[in-house]
């Protein structure tokens, strides 16, 4: 159960038509791109009939904006950055390090060859700006500059930029692995091209 989930079967099992004294806690297990987390949210209905909400992660109380960021699976949101950093600062005791990713132009690996039979393509890293809304709703939409690749062979743009999913725009090849398949699919088109010209190329037989 993720932590939207959890929040809305708590929302469930303690409306805020609830009668006072109605109580419930629910905790699952939330994996992240950057890790887990054991996630617990509470409610109950106060002797002033007002519903009150409470939040933890990994046993400690948070607030709800703090969680539903710690949380997030967009990976280059600034928002969960900042906060992620904070909490590994408070955990490690160290100072908060990389708060918000530095604007402008950044440093990027280098071009990735790939060979596929006869195909020799690079993998060149870039920033494509996606107009991205939180997948929690802990913050508006915002425009975040994702990693990705575009793809060349000899000079020639074979793929990359940006593709939507489900509304949000997410880079088109986002990883060195996602680039293999790619060069891997396009060697498997050669294969079967060179197989259907051979097949015409033959002299019919009977």
């Amino acid at each position: 159960m993720n932590v939207l989930e959890l929040i809305d079967e708590t929302d469930r099992r303690v409306p805020t038509t609830a009668p006072f004294g109605t109580r419930w806690k629910g905790t699952s297990r939330v994996t992240t791109p950057h890790g887990a987390h054991t996630v617990a949210v509470a409610a109950r209905i106060d002797a002033r009939g007002q519903r009150r909400e409470q939040f933890w992660c990994d046993e400690l109380r948070v607030e709800r904006a703090v969680l539903l960021r710690l949380t997030c699976t967009e990976t280059e949101c600034p928002h969960a950055i900042e906060v992620r950093a904070q909490w590994l600062a408070f955990h490690r005791r160290g100072p908060v390090a990389a708060a918000r990713p530095t604007l402008g132009p950044r440093p990027l690996i280098a071009d990735i060859p790939l060979t596929m039979g006869r195909h020799h393509i690079v993998a060149r890293p870039a920033r494509f700006p996606c107009f991205t809304p939180c997948p929690h709703g802990a913050h508006p939409p915002l425009a975040i500059d994702k990693t990705g690749f575009d793809l060349f062979e000899e000079g020639v743009c074979l793929g990359g930029g940006v593709t939507e999913l489900g509304g949000v725009l997410r880079p088109r090849i986002p990883s060195v692995r996602a680039a293999e398949a790619f060069v891997l699919a396009r060697h498997l088109e050669t294969l079967a091209a060179l197989g259907q010209a051979a097949d015409s190329s033959r002299p019919d037989r009977g």
